[in-house]
């Protein structure tokens, strides 16, 4: 599983100023970005007909509601619901809002979908690895420990009550792999009900795209995971509407007498994942293209095949640990390289 989001320590979000830039023969794209769920949140829009002023104020709306799905799903703010869900484990259910039962219940379905390779619950074992911080692995007994508090099956939630009550005393629930997906969508839907229907939302790297730019198609690429710096490996033009996320253990990890530990964790074995270097993941949904990077990085490209055979709303481009490159059939709904 993903490190899950941290919440900023900066007391101001990080702002930078609304921008509007475009040829003369072209409709205007706006840009603006804040620090929202831990991270860089970016909307660019392309809009010729509407004016600047109203796309402004799109932009703030969208940018609030993320702020107002951080202040429920996150879990490193201590008023947060899912906090205290966490604090009731094995006691006492607790109310929920939509948002957060939303998530929850998509988060607990791509869980079962998935064996349990997806874990909302997983957080035990994440914060135990801590990569950003560790030196070393943990000791063997401290994972055994933290796996047994990971059980998606063990999360109750009550759609009629609006309530959430995690079984088992000491349980915890993250959303690290699912919210920024879900605020992207969030937010793309509050430009649409402006009129604003051609725009990408940049959530941490992970994409939301909508719509066109300028009669074209919005392009973008993926990072070879062995050279940070080096451009692209692969290209593309993006041909529907998608969410479109990353999960790799290129950017997270330390090393331990000669092996990389990275944050992508097999809740299986609690251990990092081996085999896979990148997996990016295309869905109609953001939120699951989030949830389904991380998966699909675990699974491998047979296993993940065998998924978008049954569902075909989701996509991938995998690179394995030797560099191969395997593509989904159904790849080209998505994209065009």
């Amino acid at each position: 599983m993903r490190t899950p989001f941290r919440l900023s320590l900066l007391i101001f979000f990080l702002t930078i100023l609304f921008s509007c830039s475009a040829r003369l023969d072209e409709a205007p794209v706006y840009e603006q970005e804040k620090v929202l769920m831990g991270t860089v949140f970016k909307i660019k829009a392309a809009s010729r007909d509407i004016p600047e002023e109203k796309v402004e104020a799109a932009f703030t709306n969208a940018f609030q509601r993320i702020a107002s799905l951080e202040s429920q799903l996150s879990e490193w703010i201590a008023e947060s619901p899912v906090s205290l869900a966490a604090r009731q484990a094995g006691l006492a259910p607790v109310p929920v809002t939509r948002d957060l039962a939303n998530v929850t219940e998509l988060g607990l379905a791509i869980s079962d979908s998935t064996g349990g390779v997806f874990d909302p619950t997983f957080l035990p074992l994440g914060r135990l690895w801590d990569i950003k911080h560790r030196k070393s692995p943990p000791p063997p007994d401290s994972i055994a420990a933290a796996l047994k508090l990971v059980d998606y099956r063990a999360v109750r939630l009550e759609r009629k009550k609006m309530t959430l009550y995690l079984e088992k005393k000491g349980m915890k629930i993250g959303f690290g792999g699912i919210a920024k997906g879900y605020a992207a969508r969030e937010a793309g839907r509050i430009l649409e009900r402006a009129g604003i229907d051609d725009y990408i939302i940049n959530a941490g790297g992970d994409l939301f795209v909508h719509g066109r730019k300028n009669g074209g198609e919005w392009s973008s690429g993926i990072q070879d995971p062995d050279r940070k710096d080096a451009p692209p490996l692969i290209r593309f033009n993006i041909r529907r509407e998608c969410g479109i996320a990353t999960s790799g253990g290129y950017e997270n990890f330390f090393i331990w007498n000669g092996r990389r530990y990275h944050h992508i964790i097999d809740l299986s074995t609690g251990q990092p994942a081996s085999g896979m270097k990148s997996a990016t993941v295309f869905a109609h949904d953001p939120a699951k293209a989030d949830a389904y990077a991380t998966a699909f990085f675990i699974l491998g490209p047979e296993l993940s095949r065998a998924r978008t055979m049954r569902d075909t709303t989701l996509a991938y481009i995998l690179i394995d640990s030797t560099g191969r490159i395997h593509r989904s059939p159904n790849l080209s709904a998505f994209i065009e390289e």
